[in-house]
């Protein structure tokens, strides 16, 4: 038999093959089209928001030029906002309107970190916010905030405004940190290497000598002024000194002298260990204030232990030779009628002429103890033959040069202070009585002014009139005096400079309307015993040192605004303010800077300056002075002190995204309300 295959009907398999194959196609296309549709939407509408977005940015910065290049103040109302722009069209780069878009501008003051405008003077009263509000006609609405931070005076190392005088800096100098000039820069000629200007430099004016910069930072010339703060905003801050106490006169304080070099009041920064843990928190600061209470040259020399240049009439003792001898501020310690202690100049002086002592036994005696020993004699019915140490000098009401107080650090009362023999002012008492966790600790506590522990106390105190300020700094403090202020001993911080710039890190301004002014004072300086220059009375192994942000903004009227040493007439033609007559530092360890006499005056910080007319350093034949060898503090830049004066420039800090939504519901009022409150 022969085999046969089966067979099959397959008609039709391919019609339904082809309308598979045609229905995946059809909807791979579609697939195409959808996916190209929705790319297309995407990027309109990623293009519509781009739009919003820069037109919302752009306003932002309408907004700032509008502060920086208007009154700044009459667009920043202290309890509201100021409406720029409300629904107003917008134009692209051509000047074309974007059709269908348009745009509301507001601007407002914005409080400080810490809890509201009561304490926005912690940071400085210059935050702002602009807010810039988009809407287009489909209902889309874009809303961007910009936190504006105003630009301060302590950004740069080195600020002036109106170089008039022939002072240079010298070859040796240099600037470690931003520098600006309303006027001119005069540098010495031919320095090799050049004079360093590290961080970027600006001068409106002239650059006298300019191959003789070394600007590593750069250098922009033809560079616009800003303005400089004003006596008149200068006193606004009084305002902020009174809110701090309820009582009133602990922060605004009414010195004695105005205009003077040796003021009759003087602030003593010192630090208190409150909980006793061995370490100094940030609210355990205190100042305490010396009042002399008078103009009267004695308190005021007193007060910042200026030399005694009196003497009495027939004692032998004359002011070249030796200007200290009746000094209630210059002592050492000695053996003295069977207690050993120390004792100043004046007091040893009476006390030999109570024992019977001519004039010559009184210089001699003064004379021993001032210079250690190594010159004059002590008289031996009241001394004893025992080494002179400790010799120092202290500024005025020090503990030290009281009995009950020495070795204490206990502020002395007004009955030692200003008893019979010894008139010469008190320690003021704090208003609101003693702070009770001083209280606990120290028996002074009438006398200690708390800074960061008052709750209410806004970083600011008030001078009417000259101060003088020195001590160990714990927080954050502006002095603002409408005369000079003096530095009249180191004055440093509990934490170095640049090490914590946030609200717990330690910093000062001290900003006067008149000079800041370094005294020539027998605490810095060196005097004369007998006619030979000695030194070793002051308390620091090294120069003068100060912590510190300053600004010498000077009246407007003749040569206020400057930075200088003061001193007793040394140069015959000389014109005051005088210089320093010493000749070498009191140390005997001085630093060496640019063959100054006085070796080196050290302001890490800043420094701005109203004029620059004279100088804190004389070269010559007959030298006076410190040199100038400054370090610059990152911390002035990123958190200025409280209130220091600002430039009129505001800065971007920071944006925000703000929900449109969240923000019709609060209304624009109560937005800017709680800015101001933050």
């Amino acid at each position: 038999m022969n085999p046969t295959h089966a067979t099959s009907d397959r008609r039709g398999a391919a019609l339904l093959l082809t309308l598979l194959i045609s229905i995946a196609v059809a909807a791979m296309a579609l697939g195409a089209i959808l996916m190209s549709s929705g790319a297309r939407m995407t990027t309109r509408f990623g293009a519509r928001e781009a739009v919003l977005q820069a037109a919302a940015n752009g306003g932002l910065e309408l907004i700032r030029d509008s502060l920086n290049h208007g009154v700044f103040d009459s667009l920043l109302p202290a309890a509201s906002f100021t409406t720029l722009e409300f629904n107003a069209p917008i134009l692209d780069a051509s000047g074309a309107v974007l059709p269908g878009i348009t745009r509301s501008l507001y601007v407002g003051r914005t409080g400080g970190r810490t809890g509201g405008a009561a304490t926005a003077g912690q940071y400085g009263s210059n935050f702002a916010s602009g807010l810039s509000v988009i809407r287009d006609p489909r209902g889309s609405v874009a809303a961007r905030r910009l936190l504006m931070s105003q630009e301060s005076w302590s950004k740069f190392a080195v600020a002036i405004n109106n170089w008039s005088g022939s002072a240079v800096y010298g070859c040796n100098e240099s600037i470690l940190g931003p520098f600006h000039s309303n006027g001119n820069l005069r540098l010495q000629n031919g320095c090799s290497p050049g004079i360093l200007f590290s961080g970027p430099a600006s001068v409106s004016g002239g650059i006298l000598n300019q191959n003789s910069g070394n600007f590593q930072g750069g250098l922009r010339t033809a560079a616009p002024n800003i303005p400089w703060p004003t006596p008149a905003r200068i006193s606004l801050m009084r305002q902020y000194a009174q809110e701090a106490d309820a009582a009133g006169g602990d922060y605004d304080l009414t010195a004695p002298t105005l205009g003077a070099t040796k003021p009759g009041m003087r602030i003593e920064f010192l630090t208190v260990d409150l909980n006793g843990n061995g370490t100094i928190e940030w609210d355990e600061g205190f100042m305490r204030v010396w009042d002399g209470g008078s103009a009267a040259d004695s308190i005021t020399r007193y007060t910042i232990a200026s030399l005694w240049i009196a003497a009495p009439s027939g004692s032998g003792l004359s002011t070249p030779v030796d200007p200290n001898a009746l000094s209630r501020n210059c002592g050492a310690v000695i053996r003295m009628n069977g207690t050993r202690r120390f004792y100043t100049a004046a007091e040893v002086y009476r006390a030999v002429q109570a024992a019977g002592g001519n004039n010559n036994a009184r210089r001699n005696a003064t004379r021993w103890l001032l210079s250690g020993g190594n010159t004059g004699s002590r008289y031996n019915a009241i001394m004893a033959n025992e080494a002179v140490t400790n010799r120092r000098c202290f500024l005025g009401g020090d503990p030290e040069l009281f009995p009950a107080t020495q070795g204490t650090g206990l502020t002395p009362t007004p009955a030692a202070t200003n008893s019979g023999s010894h008139p010469f002012g008190e320690w003021r008492e704090r208003r609101n009585g003693p702070l009770a966790a001083a209280a606990a600790v120290r028996g002074d506590a009438d006398y200690l002014i708390p800074l960061g522990r008052n709750p209410n106390f806004k970083g600011v105190v008030y001078v009417t009139g000259d101060v003088a300020i020195s001590g160990r700094l714990r927080g954050r403090v502006s002095v603002f005096a409408t005369g000079n202020i003096v530095l009249a001993d180191d004055l440093l911080y509990h934490t170095a400079p640049g090490i914590q710039c946030d609200a717990e890190g330690d910093i000062f301004g001290a900003i006067a309307t008149r000079d800041v002014v370094i005294a020539d004072n027998s605490v810095q300086t060196p005097f004369n015993i007998g006619g030979t220059l000695y030194g070793g009375f002051d308390d620091t192994p090294t120069d003068e040192q100060y912590n510190m942000f300053f600004l010498a903004a000077g009246t407007g009227v003749g040569t206020t605004g400057n930075f200088y040493t003061s001193g007793l007439p040394g140069v015959p033609g000389d014109v005051p303010p005088y210089y320093m007559n010493g000749t070498k530092h009191s140390s005997a360890a001085a630093e060496t800077c640019s063959g100054a006499p006085a070796g080196c005056i050290r302001i890490t910080g800043g420094l701005a300056m109203g004029r620059v007319d004279y100088y804190t350093y004389r070269t010559g034949a007959q030298a006076y002075g410190y040199a100038e060898a400054h370090a610059y503090d990152r911390c002035g830049a990123e958190n200025p002190p409280p209130y220091f004066p600002t430039t009129g420039r505001f800065s971007a800090n920071r944006y925000y995204e703000v929900d449109p939504v969240w923000l019709s519901q609060k209304t624009i009022a109560d937005y800017f309300a709680a800015l101001r409150a933050q």
